[in-house]
């Protein structure tokens, strides 16, 4: 019996051993990639974070781990630590594990029935937004996006202007698709309501629309109000790290191919 436990216990350490040798090495090659360089403390979502999620949540539920990285690569934002002040804050878009942690993930935390978490210092607007182009799986709260409109404008020579009458159609009228807004964050999606109260304009069928609450600043929220009341139909296009996309003057009827 001893001689078969001896073999077992002789496993056992230089498991152990080695486990520790790969630990130091890698703590060394740490020690060595911030050789020479000013380092911090800062917090990585060390699993999934659902959107959502408060600030002390992440602080007593071991949903955060601490890593040391070089001061020259870290965001101004980058958090040190959840402190009590974000408690009641909450997480406005899932969080990958593995991400860095800023301050700018974290809004107030609004609950008016579907739990919705706006971003410090914006409003939720909602608007309906065709779903033909992208298709209903493809957007999620949480997405970055621009938003264009397409309206019939005031006559030729007043493009900018938009003529009241929402978007008309006709062999001799001429339509304009604009940028309206970039970098807007998506808080909700979910279907159009279809309780037949159609604004001025709109299409009488939802059937190819959702309805999107946007996280916007006051200003981009009159804008979006704005272009709603008017009528015109709205697209969203999602936003990727390297999406380049600026105001222009649009495409129209004699303008689509170029």
């Amino acid at each position: 019996m001893a001689r078969r436990i001896i073999p077992v216990l002789i496993s056992v350490v230089l498991a152990a051993l080695g486990t520790g040798a790969v630990l130091l090495y890698l703590r060394s090659a740490d020690d060595r990639a911030l050789a020479g360089k000013q380092a911090r403390t800062v917090l990585v979502a060390d699993k999934h974070i659902p959107a959502g999620t408060s600030g002390k949540a992440l602080r007593t539920k071991g949903y955060l781990r601490e890593v040391r990285m070089p001061v020259e690569t870290l965001p101004e934002d980058a958090l040190e630590q959840v402190s009590g002040s974000l408690d009641a804050l909450v997480t406005t878009a899932p969080v990958q594990r593995g991400q860095l942690m800023l301050r700018a993930m974290f809004g107030a935390a609004v609950t008016n029935g579907s739990g919705l978490a706006i971003p410090d210092g914006q409003m939720a607007i909602t608007a309906r937004v065709k779903s033909a182009v992208f298709g209903p799986a493809s957007l999620r709260a949480g997405a970055r996006v621009a938003i264009f409109y397409t309206y019939t404008p005031m006559d030729e020579q007043k493009r900018d202007i938009v003529s009241g009458s929402g978007l008309e159609k006709g062999r001799k009228i001429n339509s304009v698709t604009r940028l309206l807004l970039t970098d807007v964050e998506v808080i909700s999606v979910g279907p159009a309501p279809t309780d037949g109260a159609t604004p001025a304009g709109a299409p009488t069928s939802h059937s190819d629309e959702l309805s999107v609450t946007f996280g916007l600043n006051q200003v981009d929220a009159e804008r979006l109000a704005h272009a709603v009341a008017l009528g015109g139909e709205l697209n969203v296009g999602v936003l990727g790290e390297s999406s380049d996309v600026k105001p222009d003057s649009g495409v129209d009827n004699r303008s689509l191919f170029g």
